[in-house]
């Protein structure tokens, strides 16, 4: 591990963070008056940015959880709570999500950054943060999901666990679990890094890990008392509005690929082949990071619970979007370029590309997942 050094941080993120988000404006525009002439730009942005997951997230903000066992049980409550509070400055549940994304995107960029240069130099970092600004499924760092929140939690967290600052990697593991279950994988993690410097000898540094699980804990807790049911988070899952049992990934694998080749029409392909072929490349990823003797271990013991965590289903969904929490391999894509760095602009061109289209048919409420 090498320290960061040399420059300003953001000098790295402002720009991709700066272009993702006109990318993003640019094609919404587009979207709008090539296919909704009449509707107003501002107004139409903001009611075609809600869809899927992004409603019941807003749900929740402005009404709380129901009383009785449903879907939205399945939301852990760190990103509701984020909007409500930001919601009571700009008065309006949708500007109130974009600001928290737009704020949690800076901040995972910026530990991004950091991240990359505290084990390679100012150049490899630059290209991760592009890469991950501009990766095919970035559009769900606008839209009102979780993945800018946890993505800057958990950078974050592995951030300080590599500077050996277990307090507060453990502080921010717990945030991101607070925003999505997937912030358990940050557990084992932190606690190989623990190991690795003689965690045995420091039991205090060890006991900091127990506030990980702490607001899984607490929500169970709150569902217990509101709904009677602490498990709500999990039997929620088994609901027909998700259908989600824990299975072997490889199962999950073979439902989606029949679905997939069984699928009536194009567009229903297309959709399941986004979900099998991220779920591939994730695999490829964590298996690449173990590979690899120079991405450290912790990460990728993380992105590979990450993954499992998400492959682990009785059919695979949203996998798209999950593939976001595996930051941590664009380590090995630089590792992979370092020898070929005008590649390195090729690969940032097709990923903003394949970003945009992405985007193009989110906005046209055809993402499905």
């Amino acid at each position: 591990m090498i320290r960061p050094r040399g420059g300003s941080v953001w000098a790295i993120v402002l720009p991709p963070l700066a272009a993702a988000r006109l990318l993003w404006f640019g094609v919404f525009v587009a979207v709008l008056l090539l296919d909704m002439a009449g509707v107003a730009i501002l107004p139409g942005i903001r009611t075609e940015l809600v869809h899927w997951d992004g409603i019941s997230f807003l749900q929740i903000a402005a009404h709380g959880y129901p009383t009785v066992l449903d879907y939205r049980d399945a939301f852990l409550p760190g990103f509701p709570l984020l909007v409500a509070g930001v919601r009571f400055v700009v008065r309006d549940y949708v500007l109130a999500a974009f600001v928290v994304n737009l704020v949690a995107e800076a901040v995972a960029l910026w530990y991004l950054a950091k991240l990359v240069l505290g084990e390679r130099d100012r150049a490899s970092a630059s290209f991760c943060v592009w890469v991950v600004a501009l990766a095919p499924t970035a559009l769900f760092f606008t839209a009102p999901f979780t993945e800018a929140p946890f993505m800057a939690a958990a950078a974050a967290s592995l951030y300080y666990a590599r500077q050996s600052r277990p307090g507060a990697a453990a502080l921010c593991a717990a945030a991101a679990t607070a925003f999505r279950l997937a912030g358990l994988a940050l557990l084992p993690a932190l606690l190989l890094e623990q190991l690795a410097r003689g965690g045995l000898r420091r039991p205090r540094e060890l006991a900091l890990l127990l506030v990980v699980p702490l607001p899984l804990v607490l929500y169970c807790v709150y569902m217990r008392a509101h709904t009677g049911d602490a498990l709500a988070l999990f039997d929620a899952n088994g609901l027909p509005s998700f259908g989600h049992a824990l299975t072997a990934p490889w199962d999950g694998f073979r439902a989606t690929w029949h679905t997939l080749v069984t699928a009536p029409d194009g567009e229903t392909r297309s959709i399941f082949a986004r979900e099998v072929a991220f779920g591939l490349l994730g695999f490829v990823a964590c298996l690449a990071m173990w590979v690899s003797t120079r991405v450290p271990r912790s990460f990728a013991l993380y992105c590979s619970i990450a993954w499992l965590m998400a492959a682990s289903l009785s059919f695979w969904r949203s996998e798209p979007r999950y593939f976001l929490a595996l930051f941590p391999a664009v380590l090995v894509l630089a590792d992979v370029t370092t020898r070929h760095r005008t590649s390195r602009t090729a690969i940032v061109a097709v990923s903003g590309a394949l970003m945009c289209a992405g985007t193009w048919i989110y906005a046209q409420g055809r993402w499905l997942g």
